[in-house]
């Protein structure tokens, strides 16, 4: 049983070749590959170790992604806003829909924590749901009123 609910064989995790689409790149050669370290049962989410040489490219999220840098060192802007320098130990979440330039300046190593977020008005239909279903019982939802940032 514990078998299905966890999944440790992530260590030394074989990465593959995951092409950046030539559209995207403005600059270099950058060459990614990644590993799957782990997925939920419904593969809604993901955990993925990805790697990038030297280059420059844009960035188009299809996904919900929080990233930790684990190596090496990147400058990304978002919608042409100012550039902010991320290296080792530092996190940065991209929301579905968001573009996002990125310049690896030798090669960087990440931990995405990828999420597929059901269509908008799913989203929206679930929240009044629940909005009814917690004032039904006289509780409020406490934490999504106060979020962590953002």
């Amino acid at each position: 049983m514990l078998e299905k609910l966890v999944r440790d064989r992530m260590n030394g995790a074989t990465l593959a070749s995951a092409p950046i689409n030539k559209e995207w790149i403005e600059a270099g050669d950058p060459r990614a590959s990644l590993a799957i370290l782990a997925y939920s049962d419904d593969r809604a989410t993901s955990t993925i170790l990805w790697e990038c040489t030297a280059g420059k490219f844009t960035w188009r999220y299809a996904v919900d992604e929080t990233i930790y840098f684990l190596d090496g060192k990147v400058t990304i802007s978002v919608g042409g806003g100012p550039a902010k320098r991320y290296g080792a130990g530092d996190s940065i979440h991209f929301s579905r829909g968001a573009l996002a330039t990125w310049e690896v300046e030798t090669f960087i190593r990440k931990v995405a924590f990828c999420r597929s977020v059901p269509p908008r008005p799913f989203i929206a239909a679930r929240r009044l749901a629940r909005s009814l279903y917690l004032r039904l019982r006289g509780r409020s939802d406490a934490l999504a009123a106060q979020p962590a940032f953002g």
